[in-house]
């Protein structure tokens, strides 16, 4: 029914929200619309609901003071081509006729709205913070983009902004669900907001901050888990885990306050996944292991507190993930480390390889830091599966000692 359909005049104004002149006020000319694009944008293509759009311009028109003009065919004014809002004055009268804001008060209401939130107090940031804030505003004036904020929510604008100065205010080291409590009165919210909060640090700081993390807001405590003969000489006194038989969960705190740290074993074992990891740690020895896939920083204070002769291997999943593991522990470690058991094996009933396993392998094959591991990318890259690559498929460790497995 034609009644359903919506307003072919706020079809056409929103069409004119979104051209260059409505983003940024500025244009070379009147705004015009295809009348036939219009009808299609509007939904009224029957013959009822194309009279009655038509009934609606024509009267809307002859309203408007030439501010709405229907450029009709040279002989028959019946049939409308074009729909044409003028240059001056048009805009004004567009939305004031449909009772909305123009996007021109829309432009200035939001750039007030980052323009007053630049004197906001963010100690140790006030600089940085007044300098975004005001190109923020100008941007909106401007019609560039404004991401992490939106056009259409002031409010959820104003709420970012509200909250920003908090986050960079906080002090020490929380989960992010506390500190959402604090600054939000919801445990959730901060989670919610994260991609365009990470977003705008990075902006206002020149990714100088790039996570909530970075302000010590964490998903969960930065801790390594790990297993082996290691003494941390604490102020208080040593900490000897080497006497115990199970894992244990070390904080990076802990391992930063620690005055010197003695390692008796013959090497470290990195494992991905905590399935085999708690496998390995039954054995004892003289190994020590530490659980961890893309590291946190917990895992690289520890490594970086061990002693430089120390040999350092890495079990992991032998899929592309799994190998970029091992790329980002030593990119970010800057430690040597060898791959352990970690083979492209064929497998039958293999998943097939997808774009985003092909996109990693691409770049790990560019990679001459990994070209040690180059024969088993290959190898996988020319099945174009992932074969048998899970650790846990290997089984419970043959070998009572190193390397565990045959």
């Amino acid at each position: 029914m034609a009644h359903d359909l919506p307003d072919v005049l706020k079809v056409f104004a929103d069409r004119y929200r979104a051209s260059q002149a409505g983003r940024t006020g500025v244009s070379s000319g009147d705004f015009t619309l295809d009348y036939m694009k219009l009808l299609k944008a509007a939904g009224a293509q029957s013959a009822a609901a194309r009279s009655s759009a038509e009934e609606r311009l024509r009267a809307a028109s002859a309203r408007s003071q030439g501010m709405l003009k229907l450029d009709t065919h040279a002989r028959d004014e019946r049939l409308i081509h074009i729909v044409r809002l003028s240059r001056e004055g048009g805009e004004q009268w567009l939305f004031r006729h449909l009772h909305e804001s123009s996007p021109t008060e829309e432009r200035r209401q939001l750039a007030d709205l980052f323009g007053s939130f630049a004197d906001t107090h963010v100690p140790q940031h006030q600089q940085a913070w007044s300098s975004w804030c005001r190109k923020l505003a100008q941007q909106v004036l401007d019609g560039t983009s404004i991401a992490p904020f939106a056009r259409d929510d002031l409010e959820g604008n104003r709420e970012l902004l509200t909250l920003l100065p908090r986050v960079l205010g906080w002090q020490g080291e929380s989960l992010i669900r506390f500190a959402s409590c604090s600054i939000c009165r919801s445990s959730k919210r901060l989670e919610e907001l994260r991609p365009r909060i990470e977003l705008a640090l990075k902006q206002l700081s020149n990714s100088t901050i790039s996570s909530l993390e970075d302000l010590g807001l964490m998903e969960k405590p930065r801790q390594v888990f790990l297993c082996g003969p290691l003494l941390l000489q604490l102020p208080e006194g040593p900490l000897n885990l080497g006497l115990l038989k199970a894992p244990v969960s070390l904080s990076e705190t802990d391992i930063r306050r620690a005055v010197a740290t003695h390692c008796t074993a013959s090497r470290v074992l990195t494992v991905e996944n905590e399935t085999t990891f708690m496998e390995l740690t039954k054995l004892g020895g003289d190994t020590l292991f530490i659980q961890t896939s893309y590291p946190g920083r917990a895992v690289l204070a520890l490594l970086a507190r061990l002693p430089a002769s120390l040999p350092i291997h890495h079990f992991g999943d032998s899929d592309p993930a799994g190998f970029d593991i091992l790329r980002d522990l030593r990119e970010r470690s800057g430690r040597a480390i060898t791959p352990l058991h970690m083979r492209h094996r064929p497998c039958a009933d293999s998943a097939a390889l997808q774009s985003h396993d092909h996109q990693i392998l691409g770049r790990l094959l560019a990679d001459p830091h990994m070209a040690d591991c180059h024969a088993e990318l290959q190898a996988m890259q020319t099945a174009g599966t992932k074969g048998d690559f899970e650790q846990e498929s290997l089984g419970p460790p043959s070998l009572t000692a190193w390397p565990f497995y045959r």
